[in-house]
């Protein structure tokens, strides 16, 4: 596989007679996009399995960048997207170093895996950095669909047409589950709620003693909402997100503790 040079610059775009945003670190290199979620759009180089996005698309919300968005882009060129926002400009060039551009990579590796990976999501998160804390995100392959088809209906054993959940495991990277204390397995537990929407029940093992952050989850969103797990009557570790409408990808990060 070849090494890939990048060499810093970067392309600003606003559009807002469509309320959108595009980011482009130039190359020559041929890119695979993926849309993350409603919103937001990403692409990287095929040949660079380490490297930054090439091009970040990502509608604006209350007339800017959605607050992940502009942790992820880093300080420079988030503060770049908004000032271009704010002043209704078409946007224009920044040329990152060196350090930027592996922030960048660094960043988004939780993403890029998901653009370059099969269209099967793997069980196995890819480690991420997100303002200062460890990241990362994992998908639920086919939920939705498993949810509503037919074998999750009337099974043997259950009663009144209630729908057994449906369970599996996932595994965060070992530097995430290290340095929060927790063993990397995640068993997780999706069941349908009333008026369509779905309950997704988190469960993790403490392990290694008090750690000096603690983990969270979120529904990959843009919400921000992010749920602490709790230890339950057994010791587990638990959080619940409730997703209203269509499936998404639910992100993991430390919260590093803050003395008081």
């Amino acid at each position: 596989m070849s090494v890939v040079t990048w060499d810093g610059h970067l392309r600003i775009d606003h559009v807002p007679e469509r309320g959108t945003v595009a980011v482009t670190l130039l190359t020559t290199e041929p890119a695979s996009e993926v849309e993350l979620r409603s919103g937001l759009v990403a692409g990287f180089a095929t040949s660079d399995p380490e490297g930054p996005p090439t091009f970040v698309s990502v509608a604006l919300r209350d007339d800017g960048i959605p607050d992940d968005v502009a942790e992820l882009l880093g300080p420079r060129v988030s503060a770049a997207v908004a000032d271009a926002v704010a002043t209704g400009g078409r946007g224009g060039w920044l040329e990152l170093d060196l350090g930027e551009v592996d922030g960048l990579a660094e960043s988004w590796a939780p993403y890029r895996a998901a653009a370059l990976s099969s269209a099967i999501p793997a069980p196995r998160g890819t480690l991420g950095a997100w303002a200062g804390e460890l990241w990362t995100r994992l998908d639920l392959a086919g939920w939705a669909d498993a949810l509503r088809g037919p074998g999750l209906q009337f099974r043997s054993g259950r009663t009144g047409g209630e729908r057994e959940p449906v369970q599996a495991t996932w595994r965060l990277p070992d530097e995430l589950a290290a340095a929060v204390g927790v063993d990397p397995e995640v068993t997780w537990e999706i069941r349908p709620r009333a008026g369509g929407a779905v309950e997704i029940d988190l469960g993790v093992r403490p392990a290694g003693g008090r750690a000096n952050a603690v983990l969270q989850a979120s529904l990959d969103d843009g919400s921000q909402q992010w749920q602490t797990f709790e230890p339950d009557p057994s010791g587990v570790l638990r959080a619940r997100l409730i997703v209203p409408g269509d499936p998404v990808g639910v992100r993991f990060r430390s919260e590093s503790r803050r003395s008081a």
